[in-house]
């Protein structure tokens, strides 16, 4: 079910954020997002195979929280002008993601070695180390722009 979970976040994330990368003005954080589009289906891919190793089907499950959040980024880019105010909080939202996410990999990643699935644990592990660079990267970003820089 973690996994489950996990690869609908993910594929939440690939279907959003080119929709969040419209509404970005700053290049750096187009450049993050975009990124983070593609490590997103990168990882959607190889949780569907962890899903499919373990006898697991995908699309079965639908990850609230981090939809939820998405929605939120929506509302955000509705609502703030096109600019660094709008930017800064586009990147607060990613974060919110970002921390979900990781709450949901680390629990994923306990479950896996509770299991004895140790490739699918380490495997795991490199996806939170991943999602946890993005959150590095959006959190800097964000100083940057509340900075003027």
């Amino acid at each position: 079910m973690a996994v489950q979970d996990l690869h609908d976040g993910e594929c939440a994330m690939v279907e959003r954020l080119g929709q969040v990368q419209d509404h970005v003005a700053d290049a750096g954080m187009q450049d993050i997002v975009e990124d983070d589009a593609q490590r997103s289906a990168r990882q959607r891919d190889a949780l569907a195979q962890i899903a499919h190793e373990s006898g697991a089907q995908t699309g079965d499950t639908t990850n609230i929280w981090l939809r939820a959040i998405l929605d939120d980024a929506d509302n955000d880019a509705d609502t703030i002008a096109r600019g660094p105010l709008r930017d800064i909080a586009l990147a607060g939202a990613l974060r919110k993601g970002k921390q979900s996410q990781r709450v949901s990999y680390e629990t994923a990643i306990a479950l896996a070695r509770k299991l004895d699935l140790g490739e699918a644990a380490d495997t795991l592990d490199g996806m939170a180390q991943a999602t946890q660079s993005t959150d590095t990267a959006l959190a800097e970003r964000m100083r940057q722009l509340a900075a003027g820089l």
